[in-house]
């Protein structure tokens, strides 16, 4: 199925958000909050969450971050490492 849906084309998309809800504890961290840590699928990463991974402290805190994405290539798997000469590899799509 992955292959038949790849085969009609998609777009890659990117994007830098946040969570004010629930602080993306969701994303990797321990979460739901009232379930054991210990329980399938609650521990989803090392973040420890607190003040400090709320939006609100991220966002006053560092009002100026920005992310870049940069050096993203597109290809058929395999066709978009370097094979050791320093040359773009051909059939790449560069963007």
């Amino acid at each position: 199925q992955m292959g038949e849906a790849l085969d009609h084309g998609m777009v890659l998309v990117l994007s830098l958000w946040d969570d004010t809800e629930v602080n993306m504890l969701w994303l990797d961290s321990a979460y739901p909050t009232d379930q054991s840590a210990d329980r399938p699928g609650v521990a989803r990463g090392p973040c420890p969450g607190g003040a400090a991974s709320e939006p609100k402290y991220l966002r006053s805190t560092f009002p100026k971050s920005h992310v870049t994405f940069s050096h993203i290539k597109v290809g058929t798997i395999g066709s978009t490492t370097q094979d050791g000469s320093g040359r773009r590899m051909d059939g790449v799509e560069y963007v």
